[in-house]
């Protein structure tokens, strides 16, 4: 099982457009391999949702409306 990154950003630009109105700033958890996401608060809220659903599979997250789910340093 080999996770594809660049299959999974593909889907979120088209998911992204989609799901902006209704839930901005939420974390969606990717299988780039299905094409399944599931939606949360936050990472681990998306990530329970997803491994219920299928446990051994990979996800990205990324975070709906914005190009990163995490940033780190200074401006």
């Amino acid at each position: 099982m080999e996770l594809n990154i660049k299959q999974a950003n593909v889907l979120f630009e088209k998911l992204n457009r989609e799901l902006l109105p209704r839930y901005k700033g939420k974390i969606i958890a990717l299988d780039a391999e299905s094409g399944e996401y599931f939606i949360g608060d936050s990472e681990l809220d998306a990530y329970k949702k997803a491994t219920k659903n299928a446990p051994k599979k990979q996800f990205v997250f990324k975070r709906i409306g914005f190009a990163s789910t995490h940033f780190v340093g200074a401006l």
